[in-house]
């Protein structure tokens, strides 16, 4: 999709003579589809089919009375419904907008559109002509009324109705388009373009300059294209969509450095098309220009735009490829490092949750300990130390390491811990050569009965990368090697290469469990996997960054990170371990002062209304979720409605999400 994209900027090629106004970005309109469906988008940002029917009385005609009493709402839905094509359920509310809406041009334009599309044309004039009374004779009533005109057969009186609309106001679109068409028929490209120019000579008309420009620009002629467009870009007297036609135009016609030149200086994503943000991003993504993109980009994000979501995912993966395709590594002292030992004696999306220790089970005082170090790099002898961004074959020498802790805390007696060497505020270490387990007996904890150590490595590209893992277990009563485990696997039989590495470590290590620990867990299956170490992986990078041991500046694509559990969530919505993984890194987000936290808010608390429904024990983290998002009412209510006899354990938990 992001190729289909990227293929061509967004542009108005085939405007028509139409006399509603845009429709809302919230819904694309009936689909050509043989069950004549509507695209919409959930609270996730997803795309969604449903028939018209089911959009009509599930959805338009409920909203419909929701907004009853709201003129700019109500506005807002019979626009959107009426290029969806459902005029005929819109003549209640259209009249409705005219006895509220402060505005009466619009509210009788709109209102004479609905009455015109239901064949209703005496009427249509009789509100046109009332909203003239109101409102003075405005460029779009007059407009109205000649497509009035125009539908009784009366063309002569139609035109000259559309031409005092046009000197009413020259920049109405509809008007100067069906204007300059019907010049067009008569008169040929010479009639359209003299009709441009003569809408272009009247008084603040700034639309028909876009128009020739456009002209010039499919004739080669990109200067005088220029030109105009200083000309309208100076004068500030365009609207919010003609920065997207003047992008979509530029880059249609391969003017693409042009685009940020004038546009990128002026363009505002709260006054402006949203398609023109898109346009500019796809011209950053075009000329390089990534940190441009992505800066761009978190201001188009923070917009909360669901239907578009998908359009910035794609050019957020795009700009990441750049920056990892131009990224090299750095050579560095190994040295001069300050290198420290993290240990997590939980599983990784434990953290983050404010120590939640009354929702997760907790292994009794005493237990005997299970250690996983993280592994090794499989090395030739020839690697030199360097510094550089985090690829698949560091990530899973971490998240393998987390996931066999894991699985030892879920599924044995054990208390399991995962240790991983951290450069003091630079990142993850991957060591080269497996670790040499008699050095670490002494220095372990005494409570451990096991350690297990292991190396990594993989060789060719895409989906023939062959990987090897091999592990060692250690242990520490007879303070000697008790087995080695060892396999290889393409990238498709990775996941299943770990299940059977897992299944064979925690039969050598023993006191496994019939049921895991807490009664929600589920093993992930082999298909799953590597999805699943890649969410582990990430999460050690933001608990890394929550704990200060390492510079957000270090950190690269952190909406994707945010959203991987996210959308594990969404795929696998009857599993919830990926619900926790996902607020576990908002927690940590939280805790690192993200600056993309508040984007998550409505996706969060649509996870939490469905959690609820589910009767989800995701749910009962409600309270770190209102933490995160400041809505305190929510959380003082809750604080105050908890009963007498509530559990300390959760009391206290809630005093550190409160004072937090």
């Amino acid at each position: 999709m992001f190729k289909r994209l990227l293929s061509a900027l967004t542009g108005k090629k085939n405007d028509t003579a139409a006399t509603a106004s845009p429709r809302s970005i919230e819904s694309t309109g009936p689909q050509p589809a043989t069950e004549d469906l509507i695209t919409v988008y959930d609270a996730y940002g997803r795309e969604l089919k449903i028939t018209r029917h089911e959009w009509r009385e599930n959805m338009l005609r409920p909203n419909l009375q929701k907004k009853w009493d709201t003129p700019d709402e109500l506005y807002t839905m019979i626009v959107s419904a009426l290029s969806d094509g459902f005029a005929a359920d819109l003549l209640p509310a259209a009249a409705r907008l005219v006895d509220i809406d402060p505005m009466p041009e619009r509210s009788h334009t709109i209102h004479g559109i609905v009455l015109m599309e239901n064949g209703q044309l005496s009427a249509a004039e009789a509100t046109l002509r009332e909203g003239m009374r109101k409102a003075g004779e405005t460029g779009t009533l007059l407009t109205n009324l000649a497509k009035v005109s125009s539908h009784r057969g009366d063309q002569a009186q139609a035109d000259a109705i559309l031409w005092q609309a046009v000197q009413a106001d020259p920049n109405q679109d509809n008007g100067l388009l069906w204007w300059a068409a019907i010049e067009q028929e008569r008169r040929g490209e010479a009639g359209y373009l003299q009709a441009l120019q003569t809408a272009a000579a009247l008084p603040g008309s700034w639309r028909a300059k876009l128009w020739l420009a456009r002209h010039h620009l499919e004739h080669a002629q990109p200067e005088a294209a220029r030109a105009l467009y200083a000309e309208v870009l100076s004068s500030g007297l365009y609207d919010q969509s003609a920065l997207m036609m003047i992008s979509g135009d530029l880059g249609n016609n391969g003017q693409i450095p042009l685009i940020l030149e004038l546009i990128a200086p002026i363009y505002d994503e709260h006054k402006h098309d949203p398609m023109a943000g898109l346009n500019l991003l796809r011209a950053c993504h075009q000329l390089g220009k990534v940190d441009e993109g992505e800066a761009l980009l978190g201001r188009m994000y923070a917009l909360g735009i669901m239907p578009i979501k998908q359009q910035l995912d794609e050019f957020a993966q795009a700009f990441q490829a750049m920056r990892q395709q131009t990224a090299q590594g750095t050579p560095i002292d190994p040295d001069n490092l300050q290198v420290d030992t993290i240990a997590l004696s939980q599983p990784i999306w434990h953290y983050g949750l404010r120590n939640a220790d009354w929702f997760f089970a907790q292994k009794p005082q005493g237990a005997l300990e299970v250690g996983f170090f993280a592994l090794s790099k499989i090395t030739d002898g020839t690697e030199h130390a360097e510094s550089q961004r985090e690829d698949d074959l560091g990530r899973f020498s971490r998240a393998i390491a987390l996931y066999l802790a894991e699985a030892a805390h879920y599924w044995s007696d054990y208390a399991a811990s995962c240790y991983s060497l951290i450069v003091k505020g630079g990142g993850p270490v991957v060591a080269g050569g497996e670790s040499d387990g008699n050095a670490l007996f002494d220095i372990v904890p005494p409570d451990m009965k096991y350690f297990v150590t292991g190396e990594i490595g993989c060789s060719g590209e895409g989906d023939a990368i062959q990987w090897r893992i091999s592990l060692s277990l250690w242990d520490c009563t007879t303070r000697g090697k008790q087995a080695s485990e060892s396999g290889t696997a393409i990238q498709s039989e990775l996941g299943a290469l770990v299940l059977t590495l897992e299944k064979r470590l925690l039969a050598r290590i023993g006191q496994t469990r019939e049921q895991p620990l807490d009664a929600f867990y589920q093993r992930p299956n082999a298909e799953a996997m590597t999805v699943y170490l890649t969410q582990l992986g990430q999460s050690f990078m933001l608990t890394l960054l929550a704990n200060e041991h390492m510079p957000k500046s270090a950190m690269w694509g952190e909406r994707a990170m945010l959203d991987w559990p996210l959308n594990m969530a969404l795929h696998w919505p009857t599993v919830e371990v990926p619900k926790l993984m996902y607020i576990s890194g908002l927690g940590k987000a939280l805790d690192y002062r993200s600056d993309v936290l508040p984007e998550y808010k409505e996706r969060s608390l649509q996870l939490l209304r469905e959690a609820n429904q589910a009767n989800s024990p995701v749910g009962r983290l409600a309270p770190l979720v209102w933490k995160m998002f400041g809505m305190q009412d929510e959380l003082q209510a809750h604080i105050k409605q908890l009963p007498a006899d509530a559990d300390p354990a959760y009391t206290d938990w809630l005093d550190r999400v409160t004072k937090e």
